[in-house]
């Protein structure tokens, strides 16, 4: 299987005497299969996804402006617009061993003109996945169904300057599936937090995002390396390839553990974690000490 550098939670419908939310679409490989675009330039992708939601927008920001954009729709309640950014086209491989095509859409929040930079907000993003035919054209083969939220700060996924890595290492996460485990953090007055999720790109079924667990946490720039408060470890993942539809992600914590009481040792122990396809989450499995 080729492993290639890859550039960037589905709703659960819920029946009881509450409203009725509206039910998730269920995934058709025919319908993909219906939309073929010529090329996979930001004319024709947002045409075809976007039709009759584009405005004219204006955005004095960095970021935004190093990459294709327009507006979406109107300013909400709180003035702020939804502005699509269309990322790098990246090549990948399918479990079939077939060439791909991964479009990153992100959408963020532009108020005044400039990037909304709250703390804690992250972005959305809408990802596709396509393949190209004999006569050129390229022909979808699996989506998101709903715009997938990125745990980054500040207002974006801002690939290049963020802790967000989705550059991660494509490979086999199932017997038919293939994705990625990538890192996502912030820095705050002295402490560092980061989690790892996982990216499902598979051919029966949309394109999601997942949680997985604890990346690492350190406050170093609060605390001195001595100090009995001082703290600082990391999550290392592997995948462990079995006869499963989902292989499962080894969790492995090293380092120094904080002084938390609610918190359990966990330092040189690793942890397995399962997707369960009914939640669609990742499940602590096991757990054992590390060798």
């Amino acid at each position: 299987m080729k492993k290639l550098l890859l550039s960037l939670v589905l709703s659960l419908s819920v029946l009881s005497a509450t409203p009725v939310m509206a039910a998730a679409p269920a995934f058709s490989a025919s319908q993909m299969a219906q939309v073929k675009i010529k090329d996979l330039s930001f004319q024709e992708v947002m045409r075809q996804f976007y039709n009759g939601q584009m405005v004219p927008t204006v955005a004095d920001d960095t970021y935004i402006d190093s990459l294709p954009n327009i507006g979406l729709g109107l300013a909400d309640s709180t003035a702020y617009r939804t502005v699509a950014l269309m990322h790098p086209i990246e090549l990948y491989y399918s479990a079939d061993d077939e060439q791909r095509y991964l479009v990153t859409i992100e959408k963020v929040l532009v108020d005044n003109y400039s990037l909304e930079r709250c703390f804690p907000c992250g972005s959305k993003a809408d990802l596709y996945s396509f393949k190209k035919l004999n006569d050129k054209k390229f022909q979808l083969v699996s989506r998101t169904s709903e715009s997938v939220e990125f745990s980054s700060n500040y207002g974006s996924m801002n690939l290049q300057n963020n802790n967000l890595d989705i550059h991660g290492i494509l490979e086999r996460l199932g017997e038919n599936l293939v994705g990625s485990i990538f890192k996502s953090g912030y820095m705050r007055q002295g402490y560092t937090t980061d989690s790892w999720a996982v990216l499902h790109l598979p051919e029966n079924d949309f394109i999601n995002t997942y949680a997985l667990g604890d990346a690492g946490s350190d406050n170093s720039g609060q605390e001195e390396e001595g100090s009995p408060s001082y703290y600082s470890y990391e999550g290392v993942v592997e995948v462990m390839p079995t006869n499963a539809k989902y292989y499962p992600i080894k969790l492995t914590y090293k380092g120094i553990a904080p002084d938390d009481p609610e918190r359990p040792d966990f330092i040189n122990k690793s942890f397995v974690m399962k997707f369960n396809p009914v939640t669609k989450t990742y499940e602590t499995a096991s757990s054992f000490v590390a060798l």
